[in-house]
């Protein structure tokens, strides 16, 4: 793999120092973030629009989830430690919890602060929240806005343990793709309500084989620069089609998601679309020189802060706009210009929170453990 992330910002991506960061995918990972920002923004806006901008729903999302299941199933098959057990688990295990926990954590706090001066937070159950447990389709209600999606993430983190503890790990990819396709199939034969199955049989994991797969194809095949351009071109030319054609994606959103209504539909559209453009990026492996270019790499190292962040950045912002034009109708030209407002000081509020509080947490943490 080429090392194009010379003189670049850290990645908070959790590779391993003989695991080069593939700057492409972080660019991805900065315009996924900005799908759901920009989706989110333009919810906040209707009452003052009173109309809804061209947006990509939760595509963002889908994206993240085949990231995952690349670098995961990548740092296993990179992997020098044969052995499996206890040792190899925790090894695995820990920088994934502190990747996830800490910064969450940080964020968990500041709004349980917001409810207590509010008296309002003992009125909830926010126990599964705090830890990323699975709940049902009536989930409980999250302390951080979207923070959904990281329950799927740490299910894949512990499933892959779980499995590192009987097979080495770069059997553990392969076993891995397995177990999840033969729980999704079990999920889609048999049905169940339980919170933790509603998790680990949903189609959505299909979305993280996607991206083992990727890792297996591109351990064994390598760099393919025009294979990764035409399948990126695919990938997006996928996407556009369903944002033309919406109601061919599938389910859209949590509520759905969760209640397992038409998500392998959006697995085999929406999800193949980010799957093709991942995998694009992966196989074309492009250097990236220009200055905006490594701006945006920057960008996508400090997409998780970001990430969490949008929803308070969204509606402080959201206020300060208020407060300064008033609650009248805006016109198209002002609607599009006070989206990308939001969009713009959701990037910079994230890397500020990555660049001076997440990052240094993470290294003191991972020198500690």
């Amino acid at each position: 793999m080429p090392d194009d992330s010379k003189s670049l910002l850290h990645t908070t991506l959790p590779l391993p120092s003989k695991i080069h960061q593939i700057n492409g995918l972080q660019i991805i990972r900065a315009i996924a973030v900005a799908l759901v920002a920009w989706l989110h923004a333009g919810q906040d806006l209707v009452p003052v629009t009173k109309e809804i901008l061209p947006e990509f729903g939760a595509f963002g999302v889908d994206i993240f989830f085949v990231i995952s299941g690349f670098i995961m199933s990548l740092i296993l098959l990179r992997s020098r430690h044969e052995a499996s057990g206890l040792r190899a688990t925790w090894e695995f295990l820990k920088r994934r919890l502190i990747r996830i926990f800490p910064i969450y954590w940080l964020f968990c706090l500041i709004i349980a602060l917001r409810l207590l001066r509010n008296r309002s937070f003992f009125q909830q159950n926010y126990l599964p929240s705090i830890f990323l447990l699975p709940f049902g389709h009536q989930p409980t209600p999250a302390l951080v806005s979207f923070s959904w999606t990281l329950v799927f993430e740490i299910f894949f983190y512990l499933s892959l343990s779980v499995i590192l503890m009987f097979f080495s790990a770069r059997r553990a990819v392969l076993v891995s793709i397995v177990s999840f396709c033969s729980a999704i199939l079990l999920g889609e034969v048999a049905g169940t309500q339980h919170p933790f199955w509603i998790i680990g049989c949903n189609p959505m994991l299909l979305e993280f084989v996607f991206g083992a797969l990727l890792a297996l194809a591109h351990q064994r095949l390598g760099r393919m620069r025009g294979f990764g351009i035409a399948l990126l071109l695919l990938g997006v030319a996928e996407a556009l089609y369903l944002r033309a054609f919406p109601d061919q994606g599938g389910a859209n959103g949590m509520q759905m998601v969760l209640a397992g209504v038409q998500v392998i539909r959006r697995v085999t559209t929406w999800g193949l679309s980010a799957a093709m453009i991942v995998g694009g990026i992966i196989f074309w492996s492009p250097v990236i020189t220009k200055k905006l270019g490594r701006i945006v790499v920057i960008l996508g190292n400090a997409s998780y802060s970001t990430y969490l962040a949008s929803a308070l950045l969204i509606e402080f912002t959201m206020r300060l706009i208020l407060k300064i034009r008033g609650e009248a109708t805006m016109s198209t030209p002002e609607h599009v210009a006070y989206q990308t407002l939001i969009v713009f000081a959701v990037f910079a509020g994230g890397w500020l929170c990555y660049q001076f509080i997440e990052w240094p947490m993470i290294r003191k943490l991972q020198g500690m453990v």
